[in-house]
């Protein structure tokens, strides 16, 4: 095994970040997008209505050739999304902090989270592939925004009860995890990519997978361009008592860069 005596790699691109989970109190449930939830007959299910998205990130990665001190990668991506939905249930929690008191109707929801990503790592390279090991923590800091009518649901008919609730709450969840990653040799400038991102504490867990591939662009000079394309799935999930929440992030992304 080698490394690189010294490599500057950097991308940017954008995720076709399909939304997913629930926010849970006993049993009540808010779902982020599941549009049945809305009217399928329980008081106690309920739906935020974030639409799927496209949204950007950047990286930038560092490999040196000093022993024992651990290469670096820094991402940063967004996660926002916004909609809108007729009925979200009262009574729940989301993220822990943000509470919803009563139940809503003509509500109209924004979620928005800066993920930054530092991770640190060690490089092996064997014969045919190049891998990554390490460990890393990302960061979300985020913000939710919920409106709507107050109401009452009875047998799941929903009646406004005149007043409005307007919520505007920050929050930051931090989320370690082991790093992996493999990039087989290159075959007429083409590669294949995969990368895990993994934690799990008794009932709490964090996955992020990744798999791509990579096209190398061979011009002369020190800088190889490289365009990139894969699909990405991440989860997020936690208890806190009663509380539960499951967020998660699929989808198609594409990517340029460049490794100097």
């Amino acid at each position: 095994a080698s490394a690189d005596i010294l490599s500057i790699s950097a991308g940017a691109g954008y995720e076709d970040q399909n939304i997913d989970g629930f926010v849970k109190l006993g049993d009540t449930k808010n779902y982020f997008n599941k549009k049945s939830a809305e009217s399928d007959g329980n008081c106690k299910s309920g739906n935020f209505g974030l639409d799927d998205k496209y949204n950007p990130y950047v990286w930038v990665k560092l490999i040196h050739p000093i022993p024992l001190i651990p290469n670096i990668k820094f991402q940063y991506t967004k996660y926002d999304s916004d909609g809108h939905s007729n009925y979200v249930a009262g009574n729940v929690e989301v993220f822990g902090d943000v509470k919803i008191p009563t139940a809503l109707t003509n509500v109209t929801t924004k979620q928005e989270i800066n993920s930054y990503d530092i991770t640190l790592f060690y490089e092996f390279k064997p014969v045919i592939v190049d891998i990554e090991a390490g460990f890393g923590v990302d960061i979300w800091q985020g913000k939710t925004k919920i409106n709507g009518d107050n109401a009452v649901c009875v047998n799941w008919s929903v009646t406004k009860i005149g007043g409005s609730t307007n919520i505007d709450e920050d929050w930051t969840v931090i989320l370690p995890y082991l790093y992996g990653h493999v990039e087989t040799m290159q075959f007429f400038g083409f590669s294949a990519i995969a990368d895990v991102k993994w934690a799990k504490a008794g009932d709490n867990h964090h996955y992020d997978y990744q798999g791509a591939i990579k096209y190398t662009i061979d011009i002369l000079g020190p800088v190889n361009p490289f365009i990139k394309a894969g699909y990405r799935y991440k989860e997020a999930y936690g208890v806190d008592g009663d509380n539960e929440t499951k967020l998660q992030y699929k989808g198609a992304f594409l990517e340029i860069g460049a490794k100097f």
